[in-house]
């Protein structure tokens, strides 16, 4: 028992020979605790394996036999199933190795001796473990600060889930691919790797890509925090499809990625709805002024089509009334006339109509008078209901609206006088003649009154 070496020793107890002349290695791996069920990656206790080794890999394990890794050997060029130099194992399974190392403990011994006792056949084995692991939880560490597109202020938002990954095994064609980038990337030179340590290592991976997931579509397609959980399908089947990939790397497979909850403070959400709020607020009170200004403008409508004139019309009497109140600005009461009367664009008659009213008006506006107190010229009329000069031949006056009748109108000021006058009630003078002895009025071109018979001159 003093030729075996070390390495030799520590497999000594699950070494058979024959008077222990011949030994053969029996190597796998049975995990009897929680604690040793939960190891994902194991390294076999002991090395260098001499050649008829049995090697024993139970349902839902793989075996990474690794022999002569001295001589240029390595996990990157894994060849096919089967070879003595590196080769992996789908359970269940039981292979017999070669690794040229011999069974005769003494030969063995000596070739160790040569090598400063170390075996020039140096062999190992890891096993990994290959079951399912599923309903495992992911969440932010921190918020992710975004502008609420619809309110326009900033949040804080964090983001919780489930996810399930396993190493392949099923799909032979790539499970010896995917043994070797787990055993390189991610477990390395570790004796055990377990089920928390992975974990830990593809939350890494998912963090990386939340964030950015959840900014880019909430500001792209203007989601607001208070209608993002409807969402929540759409964001898990995108961000499973970004980390598919990129979990492949390290020769994992990503089996469901999910979203369960989005959230924001309080605090956040008292600011979104102070802001709805408010803008409902303003919303309403601009409806309500619209609709006030509308029921005021179909009413004064109404009232316009009852006294049979439109709203530009009103306009222009507005401006003409407040010109003629101001008779000592002739120059401002025209531009005003003139913008009624062309300016408004209305009807050729009616601005013909404003023109004239304006005409009539500016001749007393210019010498500061009234139209009523100046002396009318030679031809003119005067309205007898608002005393208003017309000229010669009006029908109608045009600031009262009052029928002419030019039938009974003053010698000598033209002014028109109601039936039956004897004096002008413009210019006072005496319209009848009547007898000078008994005051009886008398006909046109009467010689004798007819009253008391008087001799007429």
């Amino acid at each position: 028992m003093a030729l075996f070496n070390n390495k030799e020793k520590q497999s000594n107890s699950s070494r058979k020979g024959v008077l222990g002349a011949f030994s053969v290695d029996v190597i796998k791996w049975e995990p009897e605790t929680d604690q040793e069920a939960s190891v994902i990656s194991h390294k076999f206790e002991a090395e260098d394996f001499p050649t008829g080794s049995q090697l024993i890999v139970h349902p839902s394990q793989m075996a990474v036999f690794i022999n002569n890794l001295a001589s240029g050997n390595s996990l990157d060029n894994i060849p096919d199933e089967g070879t003595s130099q590196v080769a992996v194992f789908v359970g269940p399974c039981k292979i017999r190795l070669e690794t040229g190392d011999s069974r005769f403990a003494p030969f063995r011994s000596i070739s160790h001796a040569l090598t400063g006792g170390e075996s020039a056949y140096h062999s190992s084995v890891y096993f990994i473990n290959t079951t399912y692991m599923n309903e495992l939880s992911w969440g932010t560490h921190s918020p992710v600060v975004v502008t609420d597109p619809e309110e326009g202020i900033n949040v804080h938002v964090r983001a919780f889930g489930l996810f399930g990954a396993h190493i392949e095994q099923t799909d032979t064609s790539i499970a010896v691919i995917q043994a070797g980038k787990f055993l390189r990337k991610v477990v390395g030179t570790r004796s055990d790797y377990t089920r928390d340590e992975l974990i830990a290592f593809m939350r890494a991976k998912i963090l990386e890509y939340v964030p950015d997931l959840l900014a880019k579509n909430i500001v792209d397609n203007k989601i607001s925090v208070l209608r993002i959980s409807t969402h929540l399908t759409e964001f898990s089947a995108e961000l499973k499809e970004k980390l598919v990939p990129y979990f492949d790397e390290f020769g994992l497979t990503l089996d469901n990625f999910s979203f369960h909850n989005i959230n924001v403070p309080e605090e956040d959400l008292e600011a979104i709805n102070e802001m709805k709020i408010q803008k409902k607020r303003t919303q309403l009170e601009a409806e309500g002024t619209a609709i006030k200004m509308d029921i005021e403008s179909e009413a004064r409508a109404r009232m316009r089509a009852r006294e049979g004139y439109t709203y530009q019309q009103e306009q222009a009497y507005n401006v003409l009334q407040s010109a003629a109140q101001n008779e000592g600005t002739p120059t401002g009461f025209m531009g005003a006339g003139m913008g009624v009367g062309m300016g408004l664009g209305l009807g050729g008659a009616f601005a013909a109509g404003m023109g004239e009213v304006a005409r009539e008006i500016l001749p007393s506006a210019s010498t500061g008078t009234s139209q009523s107190a100046a002396t009318p010229p030679e031809g003119a009329i005067v309205c007898p209901n608002c005393n208003t000069q017309l000229k010669a031949g009006s029908k109608f006056c045009h600031i009262c609206g009052n029928k002419i009748e030019t039938s009974n109108s003053c010698p000598k000021c033209g002014a028109i006088l109601p039936a039956g006058a004897r004096f002008c009630m413009n210019c006072g003078e005496r319209l009848q003649r009547v007898c000078p002895k008994c005051g009886s009025e008398l006909a046109e071109n009467s010689r004798f009154c007819m009253n008391c018979g008087a001799k007429l001159n």
